[in-house]
């Protein structure tokens, strides 16, 4: 993206010219790298976190039983949110030929929600999956050295 900004910008001041309608696809893209970008956190388990209550906490049972009720929570807002994301996707579904469209290119605003909900299904299957690992693993040594819990 940051190269279509510096390339609007030599089309505009040095050659006069304008790129058509470039925010509308660049939203669109941007959508799909932001959802699937947090999907990918979720995957990898790098979100940012405030987890200064696990640094408090020295027992390692109480920090494996609170790291999975959060991740527990996570998953309870994920299906709300992925809900959420289906009720906005059939709404444009359901309106199939007269779909809601850019005004410039005419780009379905169907694109963008498809990264949307994509992306709050995979943070949600990804966060499941952590917390199958963490239940499935019980609290093990790793627990111990580390104020984190360990990845997949």
């Amino acid at each position: 993206m940051a190269f279509v900004f510096f390339f609007v910008v030599i089309l505009r001041y040095w050659f006069q010219a304008d790129l058509f309608a470039y925010e509308e696809w660049v939203l669109m893209l941007a959508f799909w790298v932001y959802f699937l970008g947090g999907a990918m956190g979720s995957y990898e388990n790098t979100h940012v976190k405030a987890d200064f209550l696990l640094s408090v906490i020295d027992n390692v049972r109480t920090k494996w039983i609170v790291v999975n009720c959060t991740l527990v929570l996570e998953i309870l807002i994920g299906v709300v949110l992925s809900y959420w994301g289906w009720l906005m996707l059939n709404e444009e579904i359901v309106a199939y030929p007269d779909w809601q469209r850019t005004t410039g290119l005419e780009l379905p605003f169907f694109i963008p929600k498809l990264g949307i909900f994509l992306g709050f299904v995979l943070m949600t299957f990804y966060t499941a999956l952590h917390l199958f690992s963490g239940l499935r693993d019980g609290p093990s040594k790793e627990w111990e050295s580390d104020e984190a819990p360990p990845h997949i």
